[in-house]
């Protein structure tokens, strides 16, 4: 199905100095030129047009692109970086008319293993309707979540895409307000040198699976799950308004930062589900940190603890996922069930019900619901 309004932009100018080979051709698992690759899963989650801004081995990536609908666009001054390679895909789509009706462009590298069709569609669903600003949030720092490409640019952006040069990508538009964020999980693994691509080839193609390998399945498909709610959950807590955090629609309700606040625990519970067989709640908790007042503040939050729990989930046995959980207040069990149960239904079924509430509170506040699967009405009207 095509997403109307959205042109997507692949990078492959570099000239891939540290690798010593032109990453764009490099072949997935498939066969596919990594290029090719991209290129495909942009046309994948609906992106039209879809261009491809080439300079170093122009030719030889031309004719990977062969038979693919794609627009190539050779940047001569590709040798200056990134902002270079950006700001001439942006020339070109404002040269052209169909492509300059467009809400929104998806611009991506083609040299990130980790990126997906999903992901471009959940970076899409995350903007549709809004059409603001999203962009890809991997790997923690000591200053918190880092955002970078893939990124989805608003049309307001595009003056300040053109104007781009040299090594300098779009950074300064992540820090601006209202920048949402979809995560990546290892977006921070790129291929840039030959340690790289033994590790990405590595993983891609195990050899004969042991039972290590083969006990994941589980885990694996509550990740597939999680990856999902948790791009919606982060819409949300992006738009909590800070001028609001003391609303309540009822006086049995809980007041909007507290609840929001409790959306950002669920990872937290996931990794104590994980690493515990017992939790006893008559056992004091720590003191928890302040709450956040901001909807970023509370997406740093929820990102950061989100972080911990996909490592320990992605770690986890079949045998661990199907081991009994207990959850008790002293000598009293409150519950015991598989550990599968409980991520299904305490953590990611839990989630989606307190995420719902808040989109009362969005509703009564006149703050714009954003769809979660599909289109809301705020979306359609």
């Amino acid at each position: 199905m095509t997403t109307a309004g959205i042109v997507g932009v692949v990078l492959a100018a570099g000239a891939s100095r540290r690798l010593g080979t032109a990453k764009q051709l490099l072949a997935d698992e498939t066969g596919c030129p990594m290029v090719a690759r991209t290129a495909r899963q942009l046309a994948e989650a609906g992106c039209s047009p879809v261009v491809v801004v080439t300079g170093a081995s122009h030719d030889d990536v031309a004719a990977a692109l062969a038979g693919h609908p794609v627009e190539i666009i050779r940047n001569p001054g590709w040798i200056e970086g990134i902002g270079s390679s950006i700001s001439c895909g942006m020339k070109w789509i404002a040269s052209n008319p169909t492509a300059q009706r467009s809400a929104a462009v998806l611009v991506s590298a083609c040299d990130m293993p980790s990126v997906t069709a999903e992901h471009f569609r959940a970076m899409i669903g995350t903007s549709t309707g809004l059409y603001v600003r999203v962009a890809s949030a991997y790997e923690l720092s000591p200053n918190g979540t880092v955002l970078g490409i893939p990124a989805l640019f608003p049309k307001s952006d595009w003056g300040a895409l053109r104007s781009l040069s040299g090594d300098r990508g779009a950074r300064d538009l992540f820090r601006l307000p209202g920048t949402l964020s979809v995560f990546l999980r290892n977006g921070n693994f790129d291929l840039d040198t030959s340690s790289d691509v033994i590790r990405w080839r590595a993983e891609r193609s195990p050899p004969t699976p042991s039972p290590r390998l083969m006990a994941s399945s589980i885990a694996q498909s509550v990740l597939a799950d999680l990856d999902h709610e948790v791009a919606n959950t982060r819409k949300m807590l992006a738009l909590v308004p800070a001028d609001h955090l003391d609303f309540s629609p009822h006086t049995k309700s809980w007041p909007l930062q507290k609840l929001a606040n409790h959306l950002t625990d669920f990872p937290t519970w996931g990794v104590i589900t994980l690493k515990q067989d017992v939790l006893d709640m008559a056992v004091p908790f720590p003191t928890p940190p302040p709450m956040p007042t901001t909807g970023a503040g509370f997406v740093a939050v929820f990102d950061e603890r989100m972080t911990a729990f996909s490592a320990a989930l992605a770690g986890a046995s079949d045998a661990q996922m199907m081991e009994t959980w207990t959850m008790k207040n002293g000598d009293a069990v409150i519950m015991a069930m598989p550990r599968i149960a409980v991520m299904r239904s305490m953590i990611i079924n839990h989630m989606i019900h307190h995420r719902a509430q808040l989109t009362i509170y969005f509703r009564l506040l006149n703050v714009p619901v954003p769809g979660m699967y599909g289109p809301s009405a705020d979306e359609t009207t």
